[in-house]
Order: structure tokens, then sequence, then C-alpha cells
């Protein structure tokens, strides 16, 4: 997508199928944040630094944060040590900008990097499933629960001070999101190690909301958040997605991507209901979109263009972005793979989101 021209038609064609996105609704600007940014070790932190730290435009930058990270153990001392993630912050607010937390229980992978090696101990292996080769914990058991919610409450409470923090999104299952793991349902073996603890959309509904009623409690100064991501059903999402906002949680889902908008047009659920649910829910908390990769410029499946999906997204009341470091690059750094041909349009959709047009 070389120019907003692309846009313009395709917003144009939404309009064929009765959709009439952001009709009537009021205008917000929403907080544009770089997700998961280079480290300072990296080769691209500098244009981090030069392109990215100063812009207007960028609100922000989104960390993930895993539980085995700060959590040593009940045997260190101290048992949370937090200057690896401290150190990662700190270049982004002494810039000015704010910082976004992901509270990760669970990694992404083949091996589970997140879960404290003492919790899968305490667990044993009755209480850990093999999902796609990755240890995953059982998620019901206090041997998990337990020392998970003590980590909660010691990231808010470590953070409560800082006035540079944005939002903190506490994952519930795998990373930032609410499913035990991603295609869980598609391996039967584990699968069946999750149906013999008792899992059923009812029993994960119940422990979703009494972790979102826990955090509630934690009474964070900060925003809280989560996502919302398909586990079974539509049902499940719709439950969960209506306990957080009556906790005042924000929520928001980590797979915008082309597949949305088409769905969309055709009257079938987004990724994890998200457009349903941000209409069903515009204006009581906020609501967030993470792109389900870097994006294509050239609006290439899977995940396509932000010529597209920023305005669609917008257009359906979202009010906070993460977006790939990749994309921030294209848009502004001009030796990044890409700037040549796609910077003018990704700056300029960019800017207008940011500004709530």
């Amino acid at each position: 997508m070389k120019n907003l021209k692309s846009l313009f038609t395709f917003c144009l064609c939404l309009t064929g199928f009765g959709l009439s996105i952001g009709a009537g609704a009021a205008q917000t600007n929403p907080s544009l944040n770089v997700v998961f940014p280079p480290s300072s070790k990296s080769p691209n932190f500098p244009a981090m630094q030069k392109y990215l730290m100063s812009n207007p435009v960028v609100s922000g930058a989104t960390f993930s944060v895993s539980w085995s990270e700060v959590d040593k153990g009940p045997g260190a001392n101290p048992q949370y040590v937090w200057s690896s993630v401290d150190d990662r912050l700190q270049p982004w607010m002494a810039a000015g900008k704010k910082v976004n937390l992901i509270v990760w229980p669970v990694s992404y992978g083949a091996t589970n990097a997140a879960t404290p090696a003492y919790v899968m101990n305490d667990l044993g292996s009755a209480n850990t499933a093999t999902c796609y080769g990755e240890k995953i914990p059982n998620y019901f058991a206090a041997a998990f629960l337990g020392p998970y919610e003590t980590f909660v409450a010691k990231v808010i409470q470590h953070y409560a001070s800082n006035s540079s923090v944005g939002y903190i999104r506490v994952g519930l299952g795998q990373g930032g999101e609410i499913y035990p793991v991603n295609g869980m349902q598609k391996q039967s073996s584990c699968f069946n190690t999750f149906l013999g603890w008792g899992w059923s959309d009812t029993s994960w509904s119940s422990y979703l909301m009494t972790m979102l009623d826990y955090e509630k409690g934690l009474k964070s100064p900060h925003q809280l958040m989560m996502g919302v991501t398909f586990v079974d059903s539509v049902t499940v999402t719709g439950t969960i997605a209506a306990r957080a906002v009556a906790d005042g949680i924000g929520f928001g889902n980590q797979g915008l991507q082309l597949s949305d908008i088409t769905n969309y047009a055709k009257g079938q659920p987004c990724q994890g209901n998200w457009c349903a649910l941000f209409v069903q829910y515009a204006g009581q908390v906020p609501l967030e979109l993470q792109t389900s990769n870097k994006s294509h410029p050239d609006n290439a499946k899977p995940t396509g263009s932000l010529v597209n999906l920023l305005p669609f997204a917008a257009g359906l009341h979202a009010t906070i972005f993460e977006i790939y470091w990749e994309d921030w690059l294209i848009a502004y750094a001009p030796n990044y793979p890409g700037y040549s041909q796609y910077h003018t349009a990704y700056a300029k959709v960019l800017q207008a989101t940011s500004q709530g047009n």
C-alpha cells in the first residue's frame, strides 16, 4: 500500500456493506505504542532513540514482563528482582514516554521460560501438561494460583508510584492472553490433560473471573487491562469482557489482522469477537488492539497493511494501539527496509490515527 488512496476506496466499500464505521461516535485521540521494542543492546536501538523516543506520534512503549524474570523463588533474598525490567523501561521513561507492561505467567514456544521453576516443581507432573512440546501448568492448582496472585500484586506494588506507567495487562493464560495454550483443543493429549483437571468453558470462565475480581481488589493506581481471545466459543469472550468492564478493567485483542476487516463486512466475528465487543463497550473502559504480527505494508495476508487496519480499528472505538517496532521504523527511519516505498503512507496513517482522524 504505497499511498492512502486505497484507504478511502476501502472505506467507501465498507459503506456499501451498510457498515457505518465510527458514525456518530465521539472522536478521541488513541494512544499509539511501540510494542516489544528492542533492548539497548540491539542494533536497532539507536533508531528507536533517534526516530521514536522523541516522536510526538508515539505515546509510549509496551513491554512483556516474564514472571520468572523477576520471581527468583521463595529461597532467594530478595525474591523479586526488578532490575532487568526496569532497565528496559528506563530509556523510554527518560524520553518522557509512557511505559506499559504485559505480565506473562506462561511463555510461547517449545519451552515455558515464564513460569518459575519452583512453581513447576511444586506442581509436579500431575499438574503439568505437555502441549506442542511445552510444559503448561494447571492454572486451577493452588501451587500455581497462589504464587501468581502474589506476583501480580508485587508488580502493581512495585510500579504503583511510577507516573510513567500507563497500563498493566495481566496475562491469565499463555503470554498476555486468556487461553491456556494456543490451539489446546487441536492436540488431543494436551486437551485431555486439561479435561482431567476439570477444564470446561464454565470452569475456565470461573477461573478468569476470579482472577479479574482479584485484580480489582488490588486497587491498582494504573489502568489494568486484559487480552480477550477465543478460547472455545464466543460465549467465553463475551462473559469475560462483561466482567472486566464491571471491574473497571480494560480489554483488547492481540490478533488484529486483515481477516478482521473481511469478517466484519460479512457479519462474522473478528479475532476474539473484539469488533462486536468494542461496539458494545465503547466509552466504558480502554479498548486495546495489537496487530497479530508486524504488518505487511503491501497489504498481504495474514496481517495486512496499517493503512487499512488502523482506520478500521479506530472506527470501531479502539483507544490503545500496540504497533510492532518494525512498522514504526518503516514509517520514520530512512535506513530501515521498506521506508522508501511505504513511509509516506505509514507516517500519514499513524499521524491521523494519533489525532483521532
